[in-house]
């Protein structure tokens, strides 16, 4: 049942915000928008759930979601957050779809087409990711890198995120870990690291109780 109202509340959610887009379906403005949504909307939730765990906010707001040590009823879990943390979340699919839209000329780029169906599928995949992510199932996606590596670029791991739940001082990005990556938060899946009381969120600071990063 809460699965089937956060999918409603974002479509209803879609109604308003898809009307300034366009309404055709090429894969130009549908399918090359999306990646880069889901990395400019990742650049800030990395960057806001950070700030959630910082020992002056972490209690108030983010704490909540981190009573589930280990996470796997899906959406149910993943939307089990601080009505204030839904919101922004939320808002920062507002955020990417306007900046990768209207550009970010600091950055010099200057925008492009996201189609409505775009737009659609952007917001929908992130809802099957972020459920993905508070489950058991071990879901990867991967690219070929040619010469490279053997087994391809990781550019999803549900694992990633259950690691965070483990060891909460890393991966804080929700659809990729691009930006751990670059800010060196980014912490690999090990499958002899169990939950570990050490590992976990003191209630006092809202820090890992002995994170040591390796």
């Amino acid at each position: 049942q809460n699965f089937d109202h956060h999918f409603f509340y974002r479509l209803l959610f879609l109604k308003v915000l898809l009307k300034p887009f366009a309404i055709d379906f090429p894969q130009t403005n549908t399918i090359l928008p999306i990646p880069v949504l889901l990395v400019v909307y990742d650049f800030f939730y990395t960057l806001l759930h950070w700030f959630l765990h910082i020992k002056s906010v972490y209690a108030f707001v983010h704490k909540h979601h981190h009573h589930q040590k280990a996470p796997s009823r899906a959406n149910i879990d993943a939307v089990n957050v601080h009505p204030l943390e839904y919101f922004l979340g939320e808002f920062n699919h507002v955020l990417a779809l306007h900046l990768v839209v209207k550009g970010i000329p600091l950055l010099g780029f200057k925008g492009m087409d996201v189609s409505s169906a775009g737009a659609l599928a952007f917001i929908s995949l992130g809802g099957i990711l972020a459920g993905l992510n508070h489950t058991r199932h071990d879901v990867v996606a991967r690219i070929p890198c040619l010469g490279l590596s053997k087994t391809g670029w990781t550019i999803f791991d549900s694992k990633h995120h259950d690691v965070h739940h483990r060891i909460p001082q890393s991966n804080y990005g929700q659809y990729t870990v691009v930006w751990d990556r670059i800010f060196g938060t980014f912490r690999e899946y090990d499958q002899n690291d169990r939950v570990n009381p050490a590992y976990q969120l003191d209630p006092a600071t809202g820090k890992t109780k002995s994170f040591k990063k390796e």
